[in-house]
């Protein structure tokens, strides 16, 4: 080494934390052991009550990022939906402060729905008999802010062959979720999403706006992006 060469302590590498996890059946004890192996240290508890309850609830890590949360859930979900088929599952996510972000409903022949948390909404309930929460009001899922619930209900009133439901974070966010149901063919959905992400350029101007967009299983298909100068961007 040369004589202007510094030593360089080696960097500790911190492994990520395990989660907590609590079960009720043997059955609940080896998906909760697969959230805590495989959950890449996102998931700091996870309580999982599937065989008797249908009933999943984890608590997110700092270390998740906010565009983690719904591949993470989507991901928990089909790891449920595999080890317990034809179950009907209900999937409640939180953040690190114990406050819900997000409701993942799967019910067979029906797919996945996905229910957005907001202000004022879905308050946790530990003995709540899964989706008879607080949030669970048809009115107050649609959409964070009564301007957010407006334009969901007009939509579906207007879409209701083609959707099978909407959920909006507009007003704030610019976000808007939905999915289609199994009239929609393929290649009419980039037309019917363009349409929608219009109609909530009328109520909100002047922002980028972003949809994402479910099949009738609940899987997703992909994210479009309404921009400001009304040009649509796909990611798929």
């Amino acid at each position: 080494p040369s004589a202007g060469a510094t030593a360089q302590r080696p960097v500790a590498v911190q492994r990520p934390r395990a989660a907590e996890i609590s079960w009720d059946t043997d059955r609940d004890r080896v998906f909760a052991e697969f959230l805590r192996d495989k959950s890449g240290g996102m998931v700091r508890k996870a309580a999982v009550g599937i065989e008797r309850r249908g009933d999943v609830r984890i608590a997110l890590d700092q270390s998740a990022a906010p565009d983690d949360t719904l591949p993470l859930t989507k991901s928990i979900m089909a790891g449920a939906r595999r080890d317990f088929p034809n179950r009907p599952i209900t999937l409640s996510v939180y953040d690190p402060n114990g406050d819900p972000i997000l409701k993942a409903r799967y019910r067979p022949g029906e797919g996945v729905h996905y229910q957005i948390a907001h202000d004022g909404g879905a308050t946790r309930r530990d003995g709540a008999e899964p989706g008879r929460s607080a949030g669970s009001d048809p009115q107050t899922r649609k959409g964070v802010t009564e301007a957010d619930r407006r334009f969901a209900e007009w939509a579906e009133e207007h879409g209701h062959a083609f959707l099978r439901y909407v959920q909006a974070d507009l007003e704030r966010h610019g976000r808007l979720w939905f999915g289609v149901t199994r009239e929609v063919k393929p290649e009419d959905v980039p037309q019917l999403t363009q349409s929608l992400l219009e109609g909530a350029r009328k109520d909100f101007p002047h922002r980028d706006l972003v949809a994402t967009v479910f099949d009738p299983e609940g899987e997703r298909i992909g994210e479009a992006h309404l921009d400001a100068d009304g040009r649509v961007r796909w990611e798929r």
